[in-house]
């Protein structure tokens, strides 16, 4: 047996409402069994008017998730989406890394990664996750990144302007917006800014790059990083989820 665990993305319920579980929902579950993992999934104001910030939900979930992975008597697979993917992400990270040697993962799925490093992107090399770049060593275990072209979270311009709007955002929250303010400070002084259009007197250069930012939110609104359930995995006839459900139905124990 195989322990599916699932991060969820910001905002997103417990249960089966959330993306993933239109990828566990096609395991085999004779081999697998599927435990939510229940970390905060906030963004600030999202989806709670007082939620914690994101890197502070972020902080709790990934010692949560590393607690799951140590206490489940069966070897893991961790699958994430969106905010969910940059928690799951993060954690298989230090593991391919070596940091928790005793972990037994044995593959790891990231739908919408928002810090998926750019070889990753079908977007080309110019594109990657909007939060930024985390590479994971696909060495240690099967890693699946999806990604499609038109998701600005996870397929982000290089230079777009939308890169400063999630640093900006990353830590903050209602409930205490001192903290945001100190990492507005921290992020100058450790000079933590994404880099974002580099020559503002190139006219043409500036209005490319707002159009397509325009464009990135406009697909935000109207379904494209919320569709993986829905739309074809580049050169298959099964979606994002149920290709990814038949990559990790093909881990043998």
């Amino acid at each position: 047996m195989i322990t599916v665990l699932r991060c969820r993305g910001v905002g997103e319920p417990m249960g089966e409402a959330s993306m993933l579980a239109n990828v566990t929902r096609h395991l085999d579950p004779e081999r697998f069994r599927v435990v939510e993992v229940p970390w905060s999934a906030q963004y600030g104001p999202v989806p709670a008017p007082l939620g914690s910030s994101f890197d502070t939900s972020l902080r709790s979930g990934r010692t949560m998730l590393l607690d799951y992975i140590r206490r489940d008597p069966n070897p893991v697979v961790i699958t994430g989406y969106s905010g969910g993917g940059a928690l799951a992400g993060n954690v298989a990270a230090e593991i391919a890394r070596g940091e928790h040697p005793e972990l037994d993962v044995r593959g790891v799925g990231l739908i919408s990664d928002p810090l998926m490093p750019w070889p990753y992107s079908p977007a080309g090399p110019t594109t990657w996750g909007i939060a930024g770049e985390r590479w994971i060593d696909a060495r240690a275990f099967p890693l699946w990144h999806l990604a499609d072209p038109a998701d600005v979270i996870t397929c982000c311009p290089a230079e777009s302007p939308l890169r400063t709007l999630a640093d900006q955002s990353a830590a903050f929250s209602l409930v205490d917006p001192r903290e945001w303010g100190w990492d507005l400070i921290r992020r100058v002084r450790e000079k933590r800014w994404q880099a974002t259009i580099r020559d503002w007197r190139n006219v043409p250069e500036v209005w490319r790059a707002y159009s397509a930012a325009i464009d990135g939110v406009r697909g935000y609104l109207t379904g494209e990083h919320d569709s993986y359930h829905l739309r074809h995995y580049p050169g298959s006839t099964r979606t994002y989820t149920e290709w990814l459900a038949d990559r990790i139905n093909e881990i043998r124990e």
